[in-house]
């Protein structure tokens, strides 16, 4: 796979992986719910690390890319 189509795949992702790491604050710590969302958390990063060799890429500076509305009714 090359760099260019890596790292397309990873913004992509970016969204999803934003979304699941704020529902982690809503869902009790330990919960079955919490264990599957946060793996998927840890999934997104090792494929970081297995595309470009860097699974703390969604750590570094945050990227100007807006954040879907999700529609909160009025929120």
């Amino acid at each position: 796979m090359t760099r260019e189509i890596a790292d397309r795949l990873l913004e992509s992702l970016r969204p999803t992986r934003h979304l699941l790491t704020r529902t982690l604050a809503d869902i009790p710590i330990g919960s079955p719910e919490y264990r599957q969302v946060d793996r998927v958390v840890q999934e997104i990063d090792g494929l970081a690390k297995i595309l470009i060799g860097d699974e703390s890429h969604y750590y570094q500076s945050v990227h100007s890319m807006p954040v879907p509305d999700i529609g909160h009714g009025g929120e």
